[in-house]
C-alpha cells in the first residue's frame, strides 16, 4: 500500500463541489487567488492506493451562515488577513459541481 497527500480546493461561493478522494481530509486552510476577492479553501487528503477513490461533496460556509442538516464538519480555517474564517463541510447525499 502506498499513501500520498494531495491538495484539493473548494471555491468560497455558496455552492457544493464534488471531489474524488480515497481518504479523509487531514487539514484545511484559507487561500485567496492573487489580489482578487476569489477566496478558496484548500484541504489535504491522505489518498491510499489500496482504497478506490469515491466522489464526495464539500461546501464552504461562512461563520453565522445556515448549514444543512446533512452536512458533516470537516475543518475550520485560520482567520484570513481580511478577517474571514471559513468552515468546510461534507454534504452527505447531495450532488455537487465539479469545476
Amino acid at each position: 500500500m502506498t499513501k500520498r497527500v494531495y491538495r484539493y480546493e473548494i471555491p468560497v461561493n455558496g455552492r457544493p463541489f464534488t471531489r474524488s478522494v480515497s481518504g479523509d481530509p487531514l487539514h484545511v486552510a484559507a487561500r485567496r487567488i492573487g489580489v482578487s476577492p476569489d477566496h478558496r479553501v484548500d484541504f489535504w487528503v491522505e489518498d491510499r492506493d489500496d482504497a478506490p477513490p469515491r466522489d464526495r461533496v464539500f461546501q464552504v460556509f461562512g461563520t453565522g451562515h445556515p448549514i444543512p442538516d446533512e452536512a458533516q464538519w470537516v475543518g475550520t480555517t485560520q482567520r484570513t488577513p481580511e478577517g474571514f474564517i471559513w468552515h468546510l463541510y461534507e454534504l452527505l447525499d447531495t450532488p455537487g459541481d465539479t469545476p
